[in-house]
């Protein structure tokens, strides 16, 4: 597993461009880095907020991109723009319970229904974070 590594520029530029979404106004529900150990590499995954706002999504990461950092930082296949995502991003939203949470790795986790074997937190909707919210009181 010599890939398992997760590099810290392309930890850094994924939290950058996270937050450009945000920013533009981007229908983005959570960003996470995960595993597959099939292929022996890591992919960011995009959520969007529904399945309807799939393609806005995909063409605001393109913009994005296509320009500088970026470009010479992600390969065509580190990032994935996944629909079918959704329940797994409320799942692992739901299942984190401490900050700071983003670049914490979890690995081989069931909750919700939901499995993940290597899992990078990036961004998370504030909405989806409902543990956090109630272990920390607000």
């Amino acid at each position: 597993m010599a890939a398992e590594s997760l590099v810290d520029s392309k930890f850094e530029a994924s939290r950058q461009l996270a937050s450009a979404l945000v920013q533009r106004g981007a229908p983005l529900l959570a960003a996470f880095w995960d595993f597959h150990e099939d292929i022996d590499r890591w992919t960011l995954v995009l959520v969007p907020t529904s399945s309807n706002e799939k393609h806005r999504l995909i063409k605001q990461t393109t913009e994005l991109l296509i320009e500088p950092p970026y470009r010479s930082i992600f390969s065509i296949s580190d990032t994935l723009v996944d629909g079918q995502q959704i329940d797994r991003a409320r799942a692992l939203g739901a299942y984190i319970r401490y900050e700071p949470y983003i670049g914490r790795r979890f690995d081989t986790t069931f909750t919700d229904g939901q499995f993940f074997e290597s899992v990078v937190p990036v961004y998370f909707r504030p909405e989806l974070l409902t543990r956090l919210a109630v272990a920390s009181g607000a």
